[in-house]
């Protein structure tokens, strides 16, 4: 890729925090560019009943895709350590042993994949690094709902509060279309899949 399919920019491989990512990043409008199904890794750090949820230090024209908006526990590429992004995003040191696979899924529409871990701390202790503009743990209740930087995967962090409620942990795939959100249990004897139309 030589130039932005959305505005005719030129191209280059995206640094982010000194290393070189394996996507492209438009210089004109700050779009970045996947050729491939692009696997998103997040994970669901609780303390208690509360959520941990980091803010991602925004470059300006990309605030309405999802950027200085909050998402769990981190969010990264496939191929950057789950525990170091936790580290390096939130301050939160987890060995990687300690998180559980907890969601796989789809989203067809924008050719993503991921996977979600979750794990648990015993305080909340958390620092924003460089990549972040903040971090802390919520309750169902505090959760800035309508500031999530990816309101479309809402009913995934419901779930979370809602195995956090129950103690009852299975781990999840989810698929999400354009016109549907599938959220179906894969293990652990849970029965009942959950559909949202979008």
């Amino acid at each position: 890729m030589n130039y932005c399919p959305d505005c005719g920019g030129p191209l280059l491989r995206h640094v982010v925090g000194g290393e070189l990512r394996n996507h492209w990043f438009c210089l004109r409008c700050q779009a970045e560019h996947h050729v491939y199904p692009r696997v998103v890794v997040t994970a669901f750090v609780a303390c208690g009943k509360r959520l941990l949820m980091g803010a991602t230090r925004a470059r300006p024209a990309a605030r309405q895709v999802g950027y200085s908006r909050w998402f769990p526990g981190t969010r990264g590429d496939a191929g950057r350590g789950t525990a170091r992004e936790l580290y390096e995003e939130a301050g939160v040191r987890l060995p990687p042993a300690r998180l559980q696979l907890y969601m796989t899924g789809s989203i067809t529409f924008i050719n993503q994949v991921y996977m979600g871990f979750r794990a648990t701390v015993e305080d909340e202790a958390c620092l924003p690094g460089v990549e972040s503009m903040d971090c802390r743990f919520f309750a169902r209740d505090e959760c800035p709902w309508e500031a999530l930087a990816y309101p479309q995967v809402n009913d995934s962090i419901r779930q979370a509060y809602d195995d956090l409620d129950s103690g009852d942990f299975a781990v999840w795939q989810a698929q999400m279309t354009q016109s549907h959100y599938e959220l179906r249990p894969v293990s652990q004897g849970r029965a009942e899949s959950k559909k949202t139309p979008r």
